[in-house]
């Protein structure tokens, strides 16, 4: 493969080995040279799955046309990550054209490339594409081959010597094992052959044609089931025959009246099934589900969203790209690399929309580790598929508020001097230290004494009026030289504190990164609530009530659930803060004095709750002025969004900071 290789694709310079003992070729040596058949009837696949059920239909209408929208592109170097070709670069090499524009002359590339998907999700034995060259040996167009038709033929040593081609008119044409291309889903038991998810949903996809038959069937017999009449007594065979012309259902006779006349009477056995004992709904529902399993397409995808959330609908959109339209892009592009020795075969999916809405979600989780200086700039550039630059600020950890750098990521980083600290602060040096300003009256580093002060200066002038004597030289020391005087003046009493009540540099990353995570969660709950409360407004029933005046507010904003959901949401990040916070402090505290806290701080978050409510009713009593019902509820909408919007800017990282660094303090 083109991205785990560090030569190029082209296999001319390998020398050719025998292969290993495992091929079936090698179990069963009369396959050798031989046309490799197997059961699947992908002609009967197509009229009895992809003609006849809806689900399978749109399943590979699905996949397959999204996959034939797509842009084809080319990357340097072999390279998954390689830059991509453009202009006259990307014009040197024929497949651009080929995969994009025009395969052959019969079809346009969208025509070629769904037909291709369509080939490998119905076929065992994959896809069989030929090879058209110029004259010159160039590849000048691909065209498909009929997978019912054409076979592999095995081989020991290079595993397929060619490729067999029955044609309708009963001639075999042997094709070169150059002049094909053969992609297929891997088999995990048989090299020779290709999974389709046909296979797996094969039972589903009969019961539902079944299904559909018999209802069919029932419908066509005049919505009567089937069953025996019994005509007690003797009856010529006229008579038979005329009654049983008589309750022959048919759409013609749908409706008609029959009258049966018998001296001693008749019976009716009904021999069938009704729809309900059959479980006709629950067995269609049933079959339906396995088929979309099967192939990995979620229903929202083939266009019935109903009964989904907005965010469930997404959530379907994201798991069929990533699971399931991904995949199947990788296996064309790898076997797409055949045809270029060069460069990388790779699909364009950066105008997918739900990709696009997963790059900017990942890209804000990257964001916040920059912010909260978890990542430096250049690594945020990479992960996010930027160029680094070369500047010794974006390979530095920044940290919050003034993203001030601590740390470098590719260079040891000088530690640098905190500025606006006094002198002997943690971080400072030390006054009168070399480099830094003496104490006045005081010897330097040297022991050098400082003449007295200018009597000119307000220093020397206060001095001298003996308001704030200096001495011009060290005092003797005190006849107890040998007992250390702890006796301190007030104001340097009040300026040294224990050294466990310092707030150092670690405690305060550890505060702004719990006050960010607390600002996320409160930031997600609004803007689900705001999903909501909207979600429910939008409704028919909101809509009803608003227009007849009925509505209240409870009805889209219930209070008591919310606030259930903020301490579900909001008071573990609380007490993880706590508890984080006990470990740089000597505090102990029991868990009754915690949970009290915690209750406090909820009651808080509460109170948004609260606010939020009395703004919904206040926005509801200030559009009813408007007597149009769907202005009405359109003017409500706006001043509801507003509302949100206000919150999420504004009140979220307010109480975010403020109920972060109380729950911090607490346990400092």
């Amino acid at each position: 493969m083109a991205w785990n290789s560090s030569n190029n694709k082209s296999l001319a310079n390998q020398g050719i080995k025998s292969l290993g003992p495992g091929l079936p070729v090698n179990m069963d040596p009369g396959r050798l040279g031989k046309p490799y058949h197997d059961m699947w009837d992908i002609e009967r696949a197509y009229r009895e799955g992809f003609q006849k059920i809806t689900w399978v239909q749109r399943c590979i209408d699905a996949i397959a046309g999204n996959q034939a929208r797509l842009s084809i592109i080319l990357r340097k170097d072999n390279s998954r990550d390689g830059q991509i070709l453009t202009g006259r670069r990307a014009l040197r090499s024929p497949l651009i054209d080929i995969f994009n524009t025009k395969s052959n002359d019969a079809e346009n590339a969208f025509i070629f490339r769904y037909r291709l998907s369509s080939q490998l999700l119905m076929s065992s034995r994959g896809a069989f594409i030929e090879k058209i060259k110029g004259r010159d040996g160039r590849l000048i167009g691909l065209s498909l081959l009929p997978p019912q038709f054409t076979a592999p033929i095995p081989h020991e040593k290079t595993f397929v010597a060619g490729y067999e081609v029955n044609l309708p008119n009963g001639n075999k044409i042997l094709m070169k094992k150059e002049d094909v291309l053969w992609i297929r889903r891997p088999h995990p038991l048989d090299p020779y052959l290709s999974l389709t998810p046909m296979e797996s949903a094969g039972i589903a996809i009969e019961i539902e044609n079944l299904a559909k038959v018999y209802n069919r069937n029932y419908l066509m017999n005049d919505g009567r089931p089937g069953g025996i009449l019994v005509v007690k007594g003797e009856i010529d065979d006229d008579d038979k025959d005329e009654l049983r012309n008589r309750f022959r259902g048919n759409i013609g006779r749908a409706g008609h009246t029959t009258v049966i006349s018998s001296d001693e009477g008749v019976d009716y056995v009904d021999t069938s099934a009704n729809p309900r004992d059959a479980a006709y709904v629950q067995m269609r529902q049933i079959q339906k589900e396995e088929i979309l399993a099967a192939f990995g397409v979620p229903e929202s995808v083939i266009g019935n969203a109903s009964g989904r959330t907005f965010a469930n609908a997404a959530e379907e959109h994201r798991v069929f790209w990533n699971e399931t339209m991904l995949p199947h892009l990788d296996l064309l592009a790898r076997g797409f690399d055949e045809l270029d020795d060069v460069n990388y075969v790779d699909f364009d999916v950066t105008s997918v929309p739900i990709l696009i809405l997963y790059k900017q979600e990942r890209s804000r989780y990257f964001m916040d580790e920059v912010q909260m200086g978890l990542i430096s700039t250049n690594e945020y550039r990479e992960l996010t598929s930027r160029k680094k630059v070369e500047s010794d600020l974006a390979d530095s950890l920044l940290m919050n508020p003034n993203l001030t750098p601590i740390a470098n990521t590719e260079k040891k980083m000088e530690q640098q001097p905190q500025a606006g600290m006094p002198p002997g602060m943690p971080g400072m040096p030390a006054p009168g230290a070399e480099g830094q300003p003496p104490i006045p009256g005081m010897p330097d580093a040297q022991g050098n004494t400082p003449s007295p002060l200018d009597p000119n200066t307000m220093a020397g002038s206060l001095a001298a009026a003996g308001q704030t004597p200096m001495p011009s030289e060290p005092s003797p020391p005190p006849a107890d030289a040998g007992v250390q005087n702890t006796a301190l003046a007030p104001q340097q009493q009040a300026s040294i504190e224990p050294v466990g009540f310092i707030e150092t540099k670690e405690d305060n990353v550890s505060l702004q990164r719990w006050t960010a995570i607390l600002n996320r969660a409160f930031e997600r709950l609004v803007e689900r609530q705001q999903r909501v409360t909207l979600e429910k407004l939008s409704g028919t029933k909101s809509k009803r009530a608003i227009a007849g005046n009925g509505f209240v507010v409870e009805s889209i904003f219930n209070s008591d659930i919310w606030d259930r959901q903020f301490d579900e949401d909001i008071r573990p990040v609380l007490s993880t803060i706590i508890y984080d916070g006990l470990e740089f402090s000597e505090k102990s505290l029991n868990k009754i004095d915690i949970v009290a806290q915690l209750d406090t701080q909820i009651e808080r978050f509460k109170q948004i709750n609260d606010i939020l409510h009395q703004n919904l009713n206040s926005a509801y009593i200030s559009s009813l002025h408007i007597k149009d019902a769907d202005k009405r509820n359109i003017d409500f909408r706006a001043r509801c969004v507003a509302m949100f919007s206000n919150v999420l800017a504004k009140t979220v990282n307010e109480v975010s900071i403020e109920q972060a660094r109380i729950a911090w303090n607490f346990a400092n």
